[in-house]
């Protein structure tokens, strides 16, 4: 009898600790509060571009390439361009490499600057200036972004046809056709493919080894650019209307910046981590403008 009466007293014991809502160290370290940011801004150039899309940053020269794609995003009409500017604001050169038709992502790899371009993939040569080749893509209809992965193999954004092409070793083939919604934007994280899109309005993620499509945040609206903040699991990304969202590491989203009712738009963005600097191209507006990521 004095087992059995130790035995519930024991039980009681155990049962009255489980519901104190004490959580373990373990639990609590993993509810930290995610980082809070702000964007202020730091400059602005004057309304010198025709319909800037994309800008991206050039690590080895330390100066920004912007893709004017003048007016018609869709037509061949050979007027589109890429400028250089400085991370200051000041344009180097407006119309650095002419006879493009509308240009709108870009991505470096080695000594080349590729660009999307209406229906063929545009390649760069960075030190002399000038365009190498052109490559004609079959089927295609708008591509959009393009990105590039470790091994400099690049993956392109076919809005309108709702595809993404791969291109390596001087070769495009249609690498993803299923489950797209007009896909705009594009990065790679190691083993994974981020894609920001127009039509389904979310951002996603691609497996790069076996296609399979995880839905990170929804609702983002015409979702353009996609860049990493340098801090491991935030991201940010924009709605081509004008807003810009920071992604959590948990995937949700807050909102940074809303310039939608001045009808100032945010397209192909680019992060320079070194320096919290956030690049966004206006698109309508002319400009290009640059963001500090502050942590509140």
């Amino acid at each position: 009898m004095k087992k059995i009466s130790i035995i519930i007293c024991l039980i009681l014991i155990a049962t009255i600790s489980c519901k104190s809502g004490k959580r373990k160290p373990s639990e609590q370290t993993n509810n930290k509060p995610f980082k809070q940011f702000e964007l202020t801004e730091l400059w602005s150039t004057d309304s010198v571009f025709l319909i800037p899309e994309s800008v991206i940053y050039d690590k080895k020269r330390k100066v920004l390439y912007v893709s004017d794609l003048n007016y018609e995003p869709r037509k061949k009409d050979g007027n589109g361009f890429i400028s250089i500017l400085g991370t200051d604001g000041k344009i180097l050169n407006l119309r650095w490499i002419e006879g493009l038709s509308s240009p709108k992502g870009m991505a470096i790899v080695g000594d080349t600057l590729y660009a999307a371009d209406v229906d063929e993939l545009v390649l760069m040569d960075i030190n002399k200036g000038v365009i190498i080749r052109k490559i004609p893509i079959d089927s295609v209809k708008m591509i959009n972004d393009i990105t590039s992965d470790q091994e400099g193999n690049l993956y392109i954004s076919d809005s309108d046809a709702n595809r993404i092409y791969k291109y390596s070793n001087g070769h495009i083939i249609n690498w993803l056709t299923e489950g797209l919604n007009a896909p705009n934007g594009l990065l790679t994280d190691g083993d994974r493919l981020l894609v920001a899109s127009m039509g389904s309005m979310d951002f996603t993620s691609f497996d790069i080894n076996t296609k399979a499509k995880r839905v990170l945040t929804e609702g983002i609206n015409k979702g353009d650019g996609i860049a990493y903040t340098g801090i491991p699991g935030y991201f940010i990304l924009t709605d081509w209307y004008g807003e810009i969202f920071l992604i959590n590491p948990d995937n949700t989203k807050i909102s940074l910046l809303n310039k939608k009712e001045e009808q100032i738009n945010s397209a192909d963005i680019e992060f320079i981590p070194g320096q919290n600097m956030l690049l966004v191209p206006t698109f309508n507006k002319k400009t290009i403008v640059a963001y500090k990521l502050v942590e509140k």
